[in-house]
């Protein structure tokens, strides 16, 4: 009878053929986040870029209204400025610029007086003491789709504009 020759355990522990893929299995779970993360990121951004041009818009808008030093002199036209942040439209009837901003609420509309006298604008408002500025203020919700999974748990943002009146 032969006898085998006993086995030999060093090419087992000496072999490489199977650490990429436990490297691999290590990495995965953390690119898979950085993934979910950039998305998220682009998102916001994106969701911020719009809300940013939306109250500038509306603030350009108001800004072309009949004012005063105490506000907007037609009672209908701080629902417009809203409806023109919100829908870019001034009737509202638009959807949504951000598809979870549903309500006007989060829109603020303030007018205020400035001083011109240091002479900070040139040209019509030399001068002035009292130039009617207009400033709008919108707090649209954001729903963060991977929040849970990237830990970000951000609810709304803030964004805000003025501008000096136009007539």
């Amino acid at each position: 009878m032969t006898s085998r020759p006993p086995l030999s355990h060093r090419p087992l522990l000496t072999g490489r053929d199977g650490s990429a893929a436990v490297e691999f299995a290590l990495v995965l779970p953390f690119m898979v986040l950085l993934c979910f993360a950039f998305v998220g990121a682009g998102r916001l951004f994106w969701n911020y870029h719009i809300a940013v041009s939306s109250v500038r818009d509306a603030a350009r808008y108001a800004a072309r209204l009949p004012m005063s030093c105490a506000g907007l002199t037609n009672a209908g036209d701080a629902a417009k400025v809203q409806n023109v942040t919100r829908t870019g439209t001034t009737d509202g009837s638009g959807a949504p610029l951000i598809a979870t901003w549903t309500s006007n609420a989060t829109v603020t509309v303030t007018v205020s007086c400035v001083s011109n006298a240091g002479g900070a604008w040139s040209g019509r408002y030399d001068g002035m003491t009292g130039v009617p500025r207009v400033q709008v203020s919108a707090t649209p919700p954001y729903i963060e789709s991977f929040g849970p999974l990237t830990g970000v748990t951000l609810t709304s943002f803030t964004v805000s504009a003025q501008q000096a009146w136009t007539e």
